[in-house]
Formats: structure tokens, sequence, C-alpha cells
């Protein structure tokens, strides 16, 4: 088990981030750096460990060291599967005749497996992930304490304890309590379920540190949790909403059936591209076997695997979509634990019949690593790291900051201000009063939407109103106030202080790693952001050059954006060889035909103009802006005939649009 676990931690640790991360990477190391509240439900299990580490570990960052408690719980969640293989076929129940080296051979590979799996692997090389693989650490140390008959009041306790790191671990209660029932080994005297309840509140009891630390007032202070009332919210994530916020309409659940399947379907392929197809025929084999050797533990694992599977999928209720693919993948870690215990008893099984099958799991193997290593090879991946230190560059001494962007953004300057101390001199605030010092109010965040806006706006007034430092907002418009004008400064919008143009090139640095998505859309945000201030400035080459890097992030067709953004800065030509971009991209959507006729029109060039509204109507003969701009254009050259034949069809698509009668007499009196 050892040596299984420092292989995997080894090679974890070779591709785990160097530092900050994005999602709530930035959050996290904050709140175990400053032995601070992390969001709901709080996470006091993870906020202590992330301080030991952060202390234990004698070298890197501090982003770095907590980065290595993830690498940590994931390959020693790898190493107790090795045990858990070891002990399901030691014990005989599947009827396995192997030699000791064979063994731990197939342990072995068994550990690999999980190891390797997309999922396990790209939580254990992330801050966030931490949560994920602590979390999996509870489950497997649940697993193998049933297995090899461990003392009850330790599962207990485990249980309890593991509640204080992810809620999740829950689907795996009724699994745990039914092998209890099966092999008699719970016992439900009232003496004994007092024993059991105290074990598991004493457990569950480190979620006390939220309450007697946020009474400390520390620097991350989410929600203030040393209020009773709002540790009780925090803790049960009550208004927080997240994964497992349902979505009502009318007191119904909105659950349409066609949902249900693309969610299970969805499920499906991810274990399967977890596992790959070998991998996957391997699981079930190890599913129907369990199931004809040891039908006890098999309903056990069996339920587990689907609380935390597809039930979970149900529970979540979330379209399926590149954004809630990231969302849940985390999530799909507990059943993958179970499909590879099922991976590990084919692998057992197999290498019992077949001796030359010891060379065709290694080869398994190392096709999974090759596969996934790509897409989970973090070690280079400063672009967290370099936004945030370019957002600080932006930034004069002497002044304050206003975010009021994702949480990202947020998350990532705070460790990069209340970790590291960076910028001393400017003074940070978060408009959603979450990890920076909350000047809103005790009852803030629990306000929702524009009633949260009627009580900050007020506060930012009155803080910039009563200081002479300079004030910058990171947001996509902050045109709060009617008396104040804001201007783009790179990544910012600063008040008051139109700034010479600037190539912010010169003092800004950005290592790129879009191989996750989290990271594509940090990555789009950024050349968006600088390419409106370069087009706010004129400085038109510039803007192109980042427009430019914004394409090959997305399979989306972006050059449609980016010609409006053009047009709505006056550079016409550049819009239409973006339209036509777009076009080539997606020559169906009648739309970009539309806005490029719009702009060639404005251009005079009024034959292509009429031949592109042509297109968009061949495209979608009731389009109506289509025939009324083609008709607009006519007039223009006078083709009356052409005027009143597209204005008539105009009234005909929309009998309201009678506002174009008028222009139909006109036309026909000019005959």
């Amino acid at each position: 088990m050892i040596v299984t676990f420092i292989i995997n931690f080894i090679i974890l640790l070779i591709t785990s981030s160097p530092t900050v991360c994005t999602g709530d990477s930035g959050e996290l190391i904050t709140a175990s750096s400053t032995l601070g509240i992390a969001h709901p439900p709080g996470y006091p299990l993870y906020v202590l460990l992330g301080k030991i580490f952060s202390i234990l570990i004698p070298y890197g960052n501090i982003a770095y060291r907590i980065n290595c408690m993830s690498v940590f719980f994931g390959a020693l969640s790898c190493g107790i599967i090795f045990l858990i293989i070891k002990a399901l076929i030691l014990n005989g129940s599947f009827s396995i005749k192997i030699s000791k080296n064979s063994l731990w051979f197939c342990a072995f590979i068994t550990a690999l497996t999980l190891s390797f799996s997309h999922h396990l692997w790209s939580q254990s090389i992330q801050t966030k992930g931490g949560i994920y693989t602590l979390n999996a650490f509870f489950m497997t140390m649940l697993l193998y304490s049933l297995i090899t008959e461990q003392n009850i009041l330790l599962i207990i306790f485990l249980c309890g304890i593991g509640l204080g790191n992810h809620h999740t671990l829950t689907f795996y209660f009724p699994g745990v309590l039914l092998y209890l029932i099966l092999n008699k080994k719970i016992e439900f005297s009232i003496k004994k379920i007092n024993i059991y309840l105290l074990l598991f509140i004493l457990g569950f009891s480190v979620y006390l540190y939220l309450f007697l630390r946020s009474r400390q007032n520390p620097i991350d202070n989410w929600d203030n949790p040393g209020i009773f009332e709002n540790f009780l919210k925090v803790v049960f994530r009550i208004g927080y909403g997240g994964v497992m916020h349902i979505e009502e309409r009318g007191g119904q659940l909105l659950r349409p059936i066609s949902l249900l399947s693309q969610q299970i379907w969805e499920y499906t392929k991810n274990i399967f591209n977890t596992s790959t197809f070998i991998g996957f025929l391997l699981g079930v084999f190890g599913l129907i076997y369990s199931y004809k050797k040891k039908k006890k533990l098999f309903w056990s694992l069996l339920l587990i695997f689907i609380l935390s599977g597809p039930f979970f999928m149900f529970l979540a209720n979330k379209p399926v979509n590149e954004d809630t693919r990231d969302l849940l993948e985390p999530f799909h870690i507990p059943s993958i634990i179970i499909f590879t215990i099922w991976i590990g008893l084919s692998v057992s099984y197999i290498t019992s019949k077949l001796k030359w099958s010891y060379g065709l799991f290694p080869g398994f193997v190392i096709f999974l690593f090759l596969t996934n290593f790509q897409k989970n090879n973090l070690r280079y991946n400063f672009f967290p790291y370099d936004l945030g230190k370019n957002i600080l560059r932006t930034v004069k001494d002497n002044s304050i900051l206003f975010l009021d962007k994702a949480d990202e953004s947020v998350f990532i300057l705070a460790y990069m201000k209340l970790v590291n101390k960076e910028r001393p001199s400017v003074d940070i605030y978060d408009c959603n009063a979450s990890v920076f010092p909350n000047i809103y109010g005790d009852r803030y965040y629990w306000i929702k939407g524009k009633d949260r806006t009627l009580v900050r706006l007020p506060i930012e007034r009155r803080l910039i109103q009563q200081t002479d430092k300079n004030i910058y907002y990171l947001s996509e418009n902050p045109d709060y106030f009617d008396d104040m004008k804001f201007n783009k400064s790179g990544l910012l919008f600063i008040l008051n202080n139109n700034l010479p143009n600037y190539n912010f090139s010169y003092i800004y640095v950005l290592r790129e790693n879009i191989s996750r998505y989290r990271d594509k859309i940090l990555t789009y945000s950024y050349h968006l952001s600088l390419a409106k201030y370069y087009l706010a400035t004129k400085q038109n080459s510039l803007a192109k050059n980042e427009f430019e890097q914004l394409k090959p992030l997305f399979k989306e067709n972006i050059s449609n954006e980016i010609a409006y953004m053009y047009y709505s800065n006056g550079l016409l030509d550049e819009a239409v060889e973006e339209y036509k971009t777009a076009i080539k991209n997606e020559p169906h959507k009648f739309e970009y035909y539309n806005n490029l006729g719009t702009i060639l029109t404005k251009q005079k060039k009024f034959n292509e103009a009429i031949s592109i509204y042509k297109k968009a109507i061949e495209i979608s003969p009731s389009y109506i802006d289509a025939h009324y701009n083609l008709a607009v254009t006519y007039w223009e050259i006078n083709n009356w005939t052409g005027v009143i034949s597209e204005f008539e069809k105009v009234l005909r698509l929309n009998p309201n649009r009678t506002d174009v009668n008028k222009y139909i007499e006109s036309a026909k009196r000019k005959l």
C-alpha cells in the first residue's frame, strides 16, 4: 500500500498546479492560510487540514502547499483501493485463487486505474479538488472498514467527521447501513443508538470551528457564522444554492423526461470515458461477477453506485452543457470509486485464469495514462496567477479597487492580497462581500438581486466621496452612478481619469493554459476586456490582435460578436470582414447576412447589400428585418418597384407593421 501511495503521489504531484487555480481555489487557499470561513458549508475539516499542510510542507508558495493536500488525499484514496482489492480477494468469498505476487499486481493495477481516471486525476492536482479527494478518502476508508469488519464505532465516527468535509458523503450512508444490516454488524438497542449518535455528533462537531472562529473576526469570514442563525444557514447551505439547487415553478419540480434521459446518458458517457472502452467492459464484468459471488456486498455497492451516480444527477437537475459538465465533474468520483472496485475484481479474476493477461493490464493502464495526461497536466499552468498579477499591475498606488465580477477573479485576488500580502497600498472590496472585508453589513449576503444593489451603491458612493484615492472597478460595465464617469483602463475601469492610450502588453504577462474549461472562460474574458479597451482608445491593431486570441478558445462562432463590436465603434471595414467570416463559419445564419447588409448600406455599397439581403431572404423567406432593410436599400437607389414589393411583403408577414404604409404610398407617387 505504501509503495502504491508513493508512486501515485509522485505522478500526481508532477502534474499538479504550481500556484493558485481557477474556480474556488483562491478562496479556499485564503480560508486555509488565514484560518477563515470558506463558502457554505464552510468546509471546516478542509480548512483545518489545509492550514496544517501550509505549515508542514517546507517549500513552495502557500497555494502549492495546499495543492499538495489534494495530491496527498488523491494518492491515499488510491492506496486504500489497493487494500480493498487485497481484502476482497483474501477473504475467499470470490473464489479467486491467486498468488501473493499476482494479488499485489491486481491491486496495484486497480489503484492506478483510479489514479489515472480523468475525474480523480483532475481533482487531485488543484486546490478545490482537495475537497473531493478528501471526500474520496473518507469513502474508500468507509468501504475498507466495512469489508475488513472494523469496529462499527469507527465507521460511524468516519461518517460524522466526513460530513465535515462534504455533504455528498451522505449518498454512501444507505449502502453502508445496508451492508451492516445484511451482515448483522449493527444493533438497534437504545443504548447502542445513543452511542452511535454520540460518535456521529463527535465527528460532525468539527463544524463548531465555524462558529468559534467566526466570532474572532477572521479576514475571510463568509456569511459570519458566529451568529447562530447564520451558522445554521452556512452549515446546511440555506439560500446558497449550487449543484443541489433544484429549480421550481408553481411548487412543482421541473423534471422533463427528455432532460432526465440526457442526464443519465451523460452520466453513462462519463463512466465510459473515464475508464475507456476496456475499463468499462471490465467494470461491467466485475459487477456481474460480484453479484454471483457475494450478493450482500453487491447490493450494498450497487446502492452506493446508484445513489451517488444516477440519483445524484436526478437531484442536481442540471441541463447538459459545458458549464454543467465542468460543475458536475468532481461529483462523479464517488460512483467511479465503486466502478473501479468492480474493475479490480474483474482484473483479479482474469489474471487468475489467464496468465498472459499480465501483459494486457499494464498496457491498459498505460493507455489510460496517455489518454488523460495532457488534459490533466497543470504543471505549467500559471494563467490564474498571471491574471491576478495583471489586474494588480493596472492599479496605481494609493487606490481603492471594487470587485464586481465573477467569483474566480475575486478569489485569485484574495489569495494575492490576503495571503501573499501584495500591493498593501491598494484597498480592495468585494461587492459580494465573500472573502474581502465586508463593508456592506452582516445581512448583506442574504439579500438578493436588485435589493442588494440598493444596499451596496450608497455605501460605495459614500466611500468614494470621502476619499481622495484613485477609484477602480473590476466590472463588465460600472455605470452605477449618474454623476460619475468611468473610463476603461486595461482590464479595469477608473473613475474620472481619462488616462493616455497605453499598450498594456508592456506590463502584462500571460502564460496561457487553455486545457480546462474554466481557464478558457477566464482567458476569453481577459482578451475580450483588453480588446474593448483598445477599441475605446482607438488602438485598433491591438484590438484586432486580442480578438484573434479569442477565436481558437471555443467552437462557437464569435466572429459575429466581434463584428458587432467593430460596428459599434465605427470600424465598418473591420466589421464587414468579421461578418463575412461569421457567414463562412455558419452559412445558415440569416441574421448574419442581414447585419452585413446593414453595414454595406451604410457604406453606400448598395448592390452588394441587396445581394446579401436576398441571401438572407433565401434562407428565411419570412425574415421581416431583411425584407424591410432591402426595401430601405432599394429606396437609396430609387428602385421604387422594389421598395413597394418589399414593404408589402413586410405588411403581409406582419399586418401590425402599418408604419410601412406611408412609405408604400410615397414610393407609388414616385413611380
